[in-house]
Formats: C-alpha cells, sequence, structure tokens
C-alpha cells in the first residue's frame, strides 16, 4: 500500500510538470497566437497511462483547468476576446473535464474487475476439492492446487491432456461415452447421486470419488466445470457402518429365533404339564437322574485331585532328584553332571505340562473330542528317554532292559499318546514289583504295527479282577495298600483306542504280569484322523 501511495504521488507529480513544460513551450515558440489542442490531447494521454489515485486526476484537471483560462489571458488582447473565442476554450475544458470522468470510471472498473480476479482465482486455489476445467473434447484446460495434490500430478503434467488420464482404464472407454452425452444435453448434476465413481492416482492406484458437474458456454465454445472429492474414508466408514448393520441384523434374527425356540419348549413343555402326570413323573426322574449325576460328578472332581498327584509324581520326582543332586554334587563335579540334570528337568518339564494338558482335557477324553497329533517318532529313543527318566524313580536294585527289532526309521505316530502310554505302564511295572525285580520293556516295529510290550516279575492281577482292570477307579484285591488311584490303565485304555490300537494283558496273583500294546503305523497318504 505504501508502495503504491508513492507511485501514484510520482506520476502525479511528472504529470504536473508536463502540463507546465508543454504549456510553457507552446506559450514561448507559438506567442499569442498559440494553439493549446496539442497540450490538452498530450496531457490525456498521459492520464491514460498514469497509473494514480482518483483525486489526483481531479487535481490535475484543475491545473489544466487553471493553466488553460490562464493561457486564454495571455493569448487574447481584451478587445478581441469574443464570445465565440470565450467559447471555443470553455468546450475545450469541459473536454478535459469529461476525459477524466470516463478514464476515472475505466480506471475503477478495471481495478474491480482485478479484485474480483484475484479473489475469484483464490476461490479456486484454495477451495478445498479438486476443481478441473475441461473443453468440449475433453481436454484439461486448468486445475487447482488441491486437484493436483489428489491425483499427484503437477499441472503442467495434466494441462492440455484428456480427461481419461485420471479415469481406471476399465471405465476410460465407457466414460468417453457418457462424456460425449453430457456435452449434447448439459445440465448441472450435484454431489451424492448414489453413482459408485473411481479415480485414478499417477502411482497406478484406485480410489473412490464424488464428481459434481458444472457447465458454461463462450463464443459458442462449452466448457465443463468438474468438481472432485476423494471419498475414500467416507467408503470406509460406510462399509463398516453396512457390515455392523448386517451384523445386528443377523444377530436380532439369532436372537428372535432363539427367543422363539424357547417359547415353544416352554409351550410345549407347559402343554405337558398341563396334560399328562405321568410327564411330571418323568421330569421328576430326570431331576433325579440330574441330582446324581452332580453327586458323581462331585465325586469325581474329589478323585481328579488324586489323580493328579498320581500322574504327575513321576515328572515332580525327576525334577526334585535332579535339584537334589545337582545341590549335593561337589563343585568339581557340577559342571560334567550339571547339563545331564538339566536336561532331565526341562524333560520332566515339558511331560509334567503335557500330562496337565491331558487332565485338563479328560473331559473331551471321556467323551472321545480328543484329536491325535501325529509325527515322525523314534521309537527307540523315545523309549530310552522314559526308561532314563525313571532310573532315579526305581526301587534300590530294580533293573529296568529295553530292547527293540524290526524297522529303526521314525515312524508316523502320536508321540505325546505314546509317550504317556509307557511312563504309565513302566510306572505300574515298578510300583507293583519288588525292589530287585527285573522289568523288560520290548518295541517292535514289523508290518505296519508298533507292538510294545511290559513285563514285570512284581505281585501280579488276581484272574477275578482282570475283566474290570481297565475300568475308571478300579483296584485290584491285591494292591489296596499300594498308593494309586486306579486311573492309569483307564488312560491308557483310552490312549490305545484313540489311537486305533489295542491292549491285552497276561497275569495272575504273585505271577508277575504282562502287557502288550498293538498300535497300527499309517503313512502320509493313508492317514485318518478319528
Amino acid at each position: 500500500m505504501v508502495i503504491e501511495n508513492k507511485t501514484g504521488n510520482r506520476n502525479f507529480a511528472v504529470a504536473v510538470a508536463l502540463v507546465c513544460l508543454v504549456f510553457i513551450t507552446l506559450l514561448i515558440g507559438s506567442g499569442r497566437n498559440m494553439d493549446f489542442s496539442p497540450a490538452y490531447l498530450l496531457v490525456i494521454v498521459y492520464l491514460l497511462w498514469m497509473q494514480g489515485r482518483g483525486k489526483h486526476y481531479y487535481f490535475l484537471g484543475a491545473i489544466i483547468t487553471a493553466l488553460m483560462a490562464l493561457g486564454y489571458l495571455l493569448t487574447t488582447q481584451p478587445e478581441s476576446r469574443s464570445t465565440s473565442l470565450l467559447y471555443s476554450n470553455l468546450m475545450m475544458v469541459i473536454l478535459v473535464w469529461v476525459v477524466i470522468y470516463f478514464i476515472y470510471r475505466q480506471k475503477k472498473l478495471f481495478e474491480k474487475l482485478g479484485k474480483n480476479s484475484e479473489q475469484l482465482n483464490a476461490m479456486f486455489e484454495n477451495a478445498t476439492e479438486g476443481i478441473m476445467l475441461v473443453d468440449d473434447q475433453g481436454r484439461i484446460l486448468i486445475l487447482n492446487k488441491f486437484a493436483e495434490g489428489l491425483f499427484g500430478y503437477s499441472r503442467s503434467d495434466l494441462v492440455g491432456q484428456p480427461v481419461e488420464k485420471l479415469i481406471p482404464k476399465r471405465f476410460s472407454h465407457r466414460h468417453e461415452t457418457h462424456r460425449n452425452s453430457y456435452h449434447k444435453d448439459p445440465h448441472n448434476r450435484p454431489m451424492g447421486l448414489g453413482m459408485e465413481l473411481y479415480a485414478l492416482h499417477s502411482e497406478g492406484q484406485e480410489f473412490p470419488v464424488e464428481i459434481s458437474l458444472g457447465y458454461y458456454e463462450v463464443d459458442g465454445r462449452q466448457t465443463v466445470i468438474v468438481f472432485v472429492n476423494d471419498i475414500t474414508e467416507r467408503e470406509k466408514v460406510r462399509r463398516h457402518l453396512i457390515l455392523e448393520k448386517e451384523l445386528t441384523q443377523k444377530l436380532n434374527e439369532e436372537l428372535e429365533s432363539r427367543v422363539q425356540e424357547r417359547t415353544n419348549k416352554m409351550e410345549e413343555a407347559l402343554f405337558s404339564l398341563e396334560n399328562s402326570n405321568n410327564s411330571l413323573r418323568e421330569i421328576e426322574k430326570d431331576l433325579s437322574k440330574a441330582l446324581n449325576r452332580e453327586k458323581e460328578l462331585g465325586e469325581l472332581k474329589s478323585r481328579f485331585v488324586t489323580m493328579a498327584s498320581h500322574e504327575f509324581r513321576t515328572p515332580l520326582t525327576t525334577i526334585l532328584s535332579s535339584v537334589f543332586l545337582l545341590e549335593n554334587t561337589p563343585e568339581d563335579d557340577q559342571n560334567r553332571i550339571r547339563d545331564v540334570h538339566l536336561s532331565r528337568i526341562r524333560k520332566s518339564s515339558k511331560n509334567l505340562t503335557a500330562i496337565l494338558n491331558d487332565f485338563l482335557s479328560l473331559s473331551k477324553l471321556e467323551e472321545g473330542e480328543l484329536k491325535q497329533s501325529y509325527s515322525l517318532t523314534d521309537v527307540s529313543a523315545l523309549s530310552e528317554e522314559i526308561i532314563d527318566e525313571f532310573s532315579v524313580l526305581k526301587k534300590p536294585d530294580q533293573t529296568i532292559c529295553y530292547t527293540h527289532t524290526g524297522s529303526i526309521d521314525p515312524q508316523l505316530v502320536d508321540r505325546q499318546f505314546l509317550r504317556n502310554i509307557l511312563i504309565n505302564l513302566l510306572s505300574n511295572a515298578i510300583k507293583f514289583s519288588y525292589p530287585d525285580g527285573k522289568i523288560d520293556l520290548i518295541s517292535q516295529i514289523e508290518n505296519n504295527q508298533l507292538k510294545i510290550t511290559v513285563i514285570d516279575q512284581g505281585i501280579g492281577i488276581p484272574k477275578e479282577d482282570q475283566e474290570h482292570l481297565f475300568s475308571r477307579f478300579f483296584r485290584a484285591g491285591n494292591a489296596q495298600n499300594i498308593d494309586g488311584t486306579g486311573l492309569g490303565l483307564n488312560i491308557v485304555k483310552k490312549y490305545v483306542d484313540l489311537m486305533r490300537g489295542n491292549i491285552s494283558l497276561k497275569s495272575g496273583a504273585n505271577k508277575g504280569t504282562t502287557f502288550v500294546v498293538t498300535i497300527p503305523i499309517f503313512k502320509n497318504d493313508s492317514l485318518q484322523v478319528r
């Protein structure tokens, strides 16, 4: 603003100096018969060029008027001053003021148009949506900064390019048809008319947009105004709301279905209660069965604690004994045996975790829902590993001998099931054998079968008890004074059944016991887990 004021004042001073210079030059050069018309024309031309404020025009007009009056007085004798000459000079003064007035009006108009143009350009460039002008041939004439950022192109990359450059290729051919139809029947189209439209970013990804159209004509040429909004976030919210609505509708339907189902059951129950005393007796029987079942579950829960202690004893004892040996080993020998005992502790801890998982899944085991997990297992290595764990648990002078025949390749079996079977059978053999007794563990692989044999020379099992031996919580008559829960063989039988095998025994009172477990070995392409 300060610069404009200084420029206007400087132009005004130049104009005054020019007018005075022209007046003096013409006055000296032409004498009393000078014609001021060239001076007037020169001033008017300069006024057209001068970029000053409106008051400068009026001041300059006043100076010109004064100079014209002074020139009239200096160039004419009193006796020659006629009405026509006075009229002529007066018309020249009026002409100067008319020119000044129209120049001022014109400059004000241009100034207003300039401000309007700046405002429109500011609105165009700072709009928060993409704006483009497209001619009737589909070429982009101009676009704003927001559109540049929206599509990822600079202005120079898009001006003069067909608008189809911003449309995915799968829509571009169809868009040309729509564009030609629009030019034949142009109309303003607001946003949000339910059309799914997509635009193409410079990096190649598509994004959803909302587009409105307007148009205008200049000299018979049609120009389309395109307003573009990126609605990616809005589409995400809309899809999320649709999914929530569908989910809510589904939940409502399920709830109504359940309510209707329960209502039907209640109606059936009421009808049954109203029409039959027998139904009341049946309900009473059912309630009695349910109470008995609750009592049975309570007893099972109590026995489960005992069963857990029975199954956890082996790995816990291994861990405790290894810790005891580490604590009581001289420092010189600790490095030598530390890794051995730490390995035993780790293995026993893993076994403890596995057994705990089996106990927690006891209900599934009872209902037949526990599934096998087959993997390639080295039977010999697994057997020797378990025997090594039992080396600290066996009675004094007891020996465990292991023999393997047949293939030594890893076999496809459920490693955890097989491990639990071996642990239970060996644990029973140690428990029911004499301190100096011998226990034999034999594994044999042939004809796609794994055969496990455990032989002990212990107290044996009476004939009359063998029939119930695999029942839950059953204990033989000659084993009542030996710790146990009667669950071990029941669990073994269930594991064997799940592996599609069978278990048999040969025993008698004080004649030792032989358990034989036979498990089929499957190939990868024939394995079908039940």
